[in-house]
């Protein structure tokens, strides 16, 4: 065979293998015109060479319904499984085989040979119908009832005298906005699980304080009531004194609680004081009465206050009768039971000072006329007349010390200074007698010896000429009632005793030794004189 012969050959044959290579190419392109090429996946799912029923019949087998599919959703401790198809979440399907089935679409379709002939992986994201926003806010707001838990207040009872309590606890809600956001999101990243976040609540009374530490307190040790009368009783002994005693099982009748502010605080039925102190008046005797109103708001204000476990009672004294004996007389009357004789007229309004009969009753007014201000604690004057002697103390009976100790003058027998118990009822640091003319350095009146006429305790007096008076007598009476004091001794006193200071008087003056001086003989009452300051 020539050269000629074989070039004709070679490219006949030549023509043969593109034809049918052009053939074959174009068969592949045919074949794969209705069908998924290959190399095509969704979801990791290979679909080349189907068409797009098989191809949708294989990827809804791979990837499961709506009913196959979850999302676990956690709040607190609990955990649910929410279905797609609860909230109209799927795969798209359709979607997802028409983009697969695009792959390579770009090129003739008797170009289809390439992608055939190629060894390339394409896979193709799955489309998915998005849950519906308001069926997922529906499942949430579900979700919240069954996590949401009430906060629970501390409570504070008292039962039987037992303090019952129980703490506080928090509560939890779910929060619905932020909660279907984060589940929305987790269903468009096809999430396998959500955690929701629960915000907690507080209790509107976290606490039971601060009534448990008070009502602890208050519990932790009986009561006492000190009834304290220094002025009836044994005066050698400071008078009467009686303790009562509230067990903590009676303290616990008079308290209850009450919320104020989110806060616990510890109250009291003071008709429960009240009922207690109605136990313990009859046994404080004949000669004072227990002030039950005053004396339970003073205890129900001292717990609520300090907390005190001892306080203090308040007391009356009653008014008394007396049967004139052979031989009284109404100063005499008055004297005898420590009283100035105007206080005897007024608490018997009827009866004639000079004109009273034997086997007359009349009233004794009450102590307490006498003593206008609170008795003050822990301080006490004692004047002995017998003695001429006025002593001072501080402290308890128990432990009462001595704090000074004064020769005194009292008054004379024609004026003489009642015994009896009295208090500071006022101080002037430079009182003046009119009736004499006298100052009186540091004055305290202790009674009303008429109207508007004290007697007090005062310095050694001075005429308005500058002369003390009455040093020479001290020792022994020689003022026309008050009580006289040497130059310091009575300015010390004045200092130390306030107003309120009990005064007590004992006993009866000695006569002034015959030719000794008195203030009434330095002194006399002026003719003209006005009524008197002193």
């Amino acid at each position: 065979m020539n050269l000629r012969t074989l070039r004709n050959v070679s490219l006949g044959l030549l023509i043969v293998l593109v034809l049918a290579m052009v053939g074959v190419a174009v068969a592949i392109g045919a074949n794969y015109r209705d069908r998924i090429y290959p190399g095509v996946t969704v979801a990791g799912v290979d679909l080349g060479g189907l068409t797009r029923g098989s191809a949708r019949a294989e990827l809804a087998h791979a990837l499961g319904t709506p009913e196959d599919r979850s999302l676990a959703v956690s709040a607190g401790e609990q955990e649910w499984q929410l279905s797609w198809s609860t909230v109209g979440q799927a795969h798209d399907i359709d979607a997802a085989v028409d983009a697969a089935f695009q792959v390579h679409r770009d090129r003739p379709w008797w170009m289809g040979v390439i992608p055939v002939m190629a060894s390339e992986t394409v896979d193709v994201s799955t489309p998915r119908i998005l849950a519906d926003p308001a069926s997922v806010r529906t499942y949430v707001e579900w979700l919240a009832e069954q996590v949401a838990e009430s906060p629970q207040d501390a409570t504070l009872t008292l039962s039987g005298g037992e303090i019952i309590a129980t703490p506080a606890r928090d509560g939890r809600l779910l929060d619905a906005d932020v909660a279907t956001a984060r589940v929305l999101e987790a269903l468009s990243v096809d999430a396998d699980s959500v955690v929701l976040e629960l915000t907690p609540v507080s209790p509107e009374i976290p606490s039971a304080e601060p009534a448990m530490s008070e009502l602890q307190g208050l519990l932790a040790q009986p009561f006492t009531l000190v009834v304290y009368d220094p002025l009836t009783g044994d005066m050698e002994q400071g008078g009467y004194r009686a303790d009562f005693v509230a067990q903590p099982g009676e303290v616990a009748k008079w308290l209850h609680v009450v919320e104020r502010d989110a806060q616990y605080h510890a109250a009291f039925h003071v008709n429960a004081i009240r009922a207690w102190l109605q136990t313990v008046a009859p046994q404080v005797g004949d000669e004072r009465a227990l002030d039950i109103d005053a004396t339970a708001a003073r205890i129900a204000q001292e717990l609520r206050a300090t907390g005190a476990h001892q306080v203090q009672a308040i007391l009356h004294h009653p008014p008394r009768a007396y049967i004139v004996q052979p031989g009284d007389t109404f100063f005499d009357i008055a004297y005898a039971h420590g009283f100035p004789q105007w206080q005897l007229e007024k608490a018997n309004p009827d009866v004639e000072p000079g004109l009273i009969d034997v086997g007359q009753e009349l009233a004794i007014p009450s102590i307490d006329v006498l003593f206008p201000h609170p008795l003050v604690d822990g301080k006490r004057i004692e004047i002995d007349l017998p003695t001429q002697t006025l002593r001072a103390y501080e402290g308890t009976f128990e432990s009462e010390a001595q704090v000074f100790e004064f020769r005194i003058s009292s008054g004379i027998s024609t004026t003489p200074t009642l015994a009896g118990q009295f208090q500071v009822l006022f101080k002037e640091e430079m009182a003046f007698a009119q009736r004499w003319r006298l100052d009186m350095p540091y004055f305290m009146g202790f009674y009303e010896e008429g109207e508007d006429f004290y007697n007090g305790i005062h310095e050694l007096p001075i005429t308005s000429y500058g002369v003390r008076l009455s040093r020479g007598v001290l020792g022994w009476p020689a003022s026309y009632g008050c009580i006289i004091l040497d130059i310091e001794d009575a300015e010390a006193l004045y200092n130390w005793a306030p107003v309120g200071t009990l005064v007590q008087v004992h006993g009866v003056a000695p006569g002034t030794p015959f030719g000794q001086q008195t203030l009434l003989d330095i002194a006399p009452p002026t003719p003209d004189s006005a009524a008197p300051d002193s």
